[in-house]
């Protein structure tokens, strides 16, 4: 096969491929605008999740890692302890339910 239609095909493709990562990206912010109230829950969801990352990365130390320099370590360390407070928060979140649905 003649190597310009491959090259024409990958180009489409990439095209294509951009074109749904835009979509999945816009259509739910236009639809959070739509209906803002219903919005909300989740907009509070990532805010969480947000100052999880921002203090996990505040504390982390900047002990240089090998083959990377003191930011990366840093955003590992942090990401790797708002990994322990997230799997923190879903176990005793799951106690909790339990605890609750059991005494109900």
């Amino acid at each position: 096969m003649n190597e310009s239609v491959i090259n024409i095909g990958m180009y489409v493709t990439y095209a294509l491929v951009g074109a749904a990562a835009l979509a999945a990206i816009i259509f739910p912010i236009v639809q959070m605008f739509g209906n803002i109230r219903k919005a909300i829950p989740a907009l509070v969801g990532v805010g969480v999740l947000v100052l999880i990352v921002v203090f996990s990365y505040s504390i982390s130390s900047s002990e240089v890692y090998e083959n990377a320099g003191p930011v990366t370590s840093q955003w590992v360390g942090g990401g790797i302890r708002a990994t322990m407070i997230l799997i923190g928060l879903a176990f005793f979140s799951a106690i909790f339910t339990e605890v609750y649905k059991f005494f109900r």
